[in-house]
């Protein structure tokens, strides 16, 4: 789905540059995951060549929600407005509030998100990452309104958290917002190094629980009681089944749902300076905030 203007179905200008580019993704070799003091300089070395502490016209301000810390864009919320909570992205073992710059700033023009600087793993495999989403969700709903949102490892993350509220009785978010989601560790990923990275970044965070468990993989546990929820993903990337796969089920128990399957685009495009990225995020900020489709 590319909007007419940009090229009437074809990408952006801006898209085909960074196409033409190569871009891997996870540019630094990843170390023995039992050297946490390496596995340290690793993430900091990768998260800054993905841009952390980008600059924005956002201000971002650091301070923790629940005992976790956070960062928080656009104006302090009135009592009447939905603050959106952001999960970032990065297999699990990477990423940050600060890298998820380029996606919450965009989303900061609508209204309040409070961005997590979740715990990662290995040093803190599953369920850390669903704890700290939860206490910083919990943290947010006395406050008012809530919705989620979250890229890749943070999409499923998001959903993991919002079936844990459902199921201990909390607020539970008003809408959910999954971008490329990574949902199931037990599904298959095909050869190849990258696949092979995935898997090592995967078996890092799943630890203990397990590949199928629903706390690291949602897609295995009940579905029901979930929120309208907004799914995009582009529509040749490895996780697009995943993506469908929910949207099925969530449809099964009447809960609303748009699959936005995107043309030409790949896993998280919504990083990125791009008009694909910019419609992207203008539409699921309507999502979030009850005023686009199925509000």
């Amino acid at each position: 789905m590319i909007e007419r203007g940009i090229g009437a179905g074809r990408r952006s200008a801006e898209a085909e540059e960074r196409l033409r580019g190569s871009h891997a993704a996870v540019p630094v070799e990843r170390p023995d995951f039992d050297d946490h003091a390496a596995v340290a300089t690793w993430r900091a070395a990768v998260n800054g060549s993905w841009g952390e502490e980008n600059d924005s016209d956002r201000p971002h301000r650091p301070l923790e929600m629940g005992g976790v810390a956070c960062l928080r864009a656009g104006d302090q919320p009135s009592d009447d407005q939905r603050t959106i909570v952001y999960v970032h992205g990065g297999g699990y073992c990477l990423g940050s509030a600060g890298v998820a710059i380029p996606i919450t700033a965009r989303l900061a023009q609508r209204a309040t998100v409070v961005s997590v600087d979740y715990r990662l793993a290995p040093e803190h495999p599953c369920p850390a990452a669903i704890d700290d989403v939860v206490a910083v969700c919990g943290a947010v709903s006395d406050s008012g309104s809530f919705a989620l949102a979250g890229d890749s490892a943070g999409a499923g993350i998001a959903l993991a958290a919002t079936c844990r509220l459902r199921d201990e009785g909390h607020a539970r978010p008003a809408a959910l917002a999954l971008f490329s989601p990574h949902l199931d560790h037990s599904a298959p990923r095909g050869g190849g190094d990258e696949a092979a990275e995935l898997a090592a970044l995967s078996a890092a965070y799943v630890g203990a629980v397990g590949p199928s468990d629903p706390q690291a993989s949602p897609l295995h546990g009940s579905l029901s009681g979930m929120p309208p929820t907004l799914i995009q993903v582009a529509a040749g990337e490895r996780l697009l089944g995943q993506a469908a796969a929910l949207s099925r089920r969530l449809k099964a128990q009447r809960t609303p749902c748009v699959l936005d399957v995107w043309e030409g685009m790949w896993h998280t495009w919504q990083y990125h300076r791009l008009p694909e990225a910019d419609r992207a995020l203008r539409e699921a900020a309507d999502f979030l905030l009850g005023v686009g489709p199925l509000s």
